[in-house]
């Protein structure tokens, strides 16, 4: 079982993975996108990438979870404090 900190720690690189990749996917967009630059964006070498995601395919299904995980929490805030009124 992995500690507290080395949670953290994955947690943390997978954010930073998924930073470097939003970047990249913005500039040249997703299919001419590579985890080479995806790699070198995030500061990780590909080693540490594949560790993490087999395919820029998985990272961009990760970002897009994230993305659609955030916009469900800020709705059902909204919806709370509609009730609340």
């Amino acid at each position: 079982m992995l500690s507290d900190r080395k949670i953290e720690e994955r947690n943390a690189r997978k954010a930073q993975i998924l930073d470097g990749a939003l970047t990249v996917f913005k500039t040249h967009g997703i299919e001419k996108t590579t985890m080479d630059q995806v790699a070198v964006e995030s500061g990780f070498g590909k080693a540490t990438l594949y560790y993490y995601y087999a395919s820029k395919d998985e990272v961009f299904i990760d970002i897009m979870e994230k993305g659609w995980k955030g916009i469900w929490s800020g709705i059902e805030s909204l919806i709370v404090e509609e009730k609340k009124t």
